[in-house]
């Protein structure tokens, strides 16, 4: 019993770990570039540090919103993302309005 409470426990603190690491940004979407492997790349320029992030976009839900034009330049976004591989990787791609 305290080896299966040990191992909740780590995988808990892990999760947390890696919830934290991802940095989140809102913006205007200032270019949209789709990609060879069915992927896209869009551009955030991020309203509280003025910077532009380029974030990597593989996720589903979100290729039909971009591909659909659901979500468009100068859409105003919600974007959660990780570094990996050194690309940012959208967690979470959303209109600030809601999408």
């Amino acid at each position: 019993m305290k080896k299966l409470v040990s191992i909740t426990a780590a995988v808990t603190i892990l999760a947390v770990a890696s919830l934290s690491s991802a940095a989140s940004i809102k913006g205007p979407v200032t270019k949209i570039t789709p990609n060879a492997d069915g992927s896209y790349t869009a551009v955030i320029k991020d309203e509280a540090t003025k910077k532009d992030y380029v974030v990597e976009v593989a996720d589903d839900l979100t290729k039909d919103k971009l591909s659909g034009k659901k979500i468009v330049v100068d859409d105003e976004v919600k974007v959660k993302f990780e570094e990996k591989g050194g690309k940012n990787v959208s967690a979470k791609f959303l209109k600030a309005a809601g999408c």
